[in-house]
């Protein structure tokens, strides 16, 4: 999991280092402080186990950013991210039986790397890395626990004329280690939401 973040923490700052420059020769200046909200639903790309007999349903997902638009191209934002879905299977220990509802929250930082076109519309990429939190509903109830994270994403925004606010559309993939209740897999979450962010500035 450490390569993993590694690579992901390299990645996102080559990118950054390769962000065009265009964006300051052309006069452009839609920078601040950006404030968004989101929400849709939550998937386990992968199973808990080898055999497959082990994972969770399809769930849902809220959350929120706050980060700041240096240029038409690279912002760099904080995210938090509440997940919750329903395992499923027939190889699940006592600790989270089949039926069991688990909230998963993912927060962290990554750059966001833009790419406008005409009519307010931006394409961008998301990289970065944070932790998840993992906390089963269960009676008795079950420690939570933590482990690193490393992000990874692609979205679209459309910035709405005559204004800061922007309706998005994006998708992301969580990485990390699901070694408890008797896991021991490394576990990716798929996350696809919509939502509204407004950028305070010209």
């Amino acid at each position: 999991m450490t390569n993993k973040l590694t690579l992901t923490v390299a990645v996102a700052a080559t990118l950054a280092l390769a962000v065009p420059a265009y964006a300051q020769s052309s006069g452009q200046t839609n920078s601040g402080a950006v404030i968004a909200v989101q929400g849709g639903g939550l998937t386990t790309v992968t199973n808990l186990n080898d055999a497959d007999t082990a994972d969770f349903k399809t769930g849902f997902n809220v959350g929120g950013a706050l980060g700041y638009r240096f240029n038409p191209n690279l912002a760099l934002r904080g995210t938090y991210t509440f997940g919750r879905s329903e395992s499923r299977g027939t190889a699940l220990p006592a600790a989270i039986t089949a039926g069991t509802k688990t909230n998963r929250q993912f927060y962290g930082a990554e750059l966001q790397l833009s790419a406008p076109v005409a009519g307010g519309i931006s394409p961008y990429l998301l990289a970065g890395a944070g932790a998840v939190t993992i906390k089963p509903d269960t009676t008795p109830s079950q420690a939570s626990f933590t482990k690193p994270a490393g992000k990874a994403g692609v979205g679209i925004s459309f910035e709405i004329p005559a204004s800061n606010v922007s309706v998005f559309a994006e998708g992301t993939g969580w990485f990390y280690k699901f070694d408890q209740y008797g896991f021991d897999k490394t576990q990716f979450d798929l996350a696809w939401s919509a939502g509204l962010s407004y950028r305070f500035g010209k």
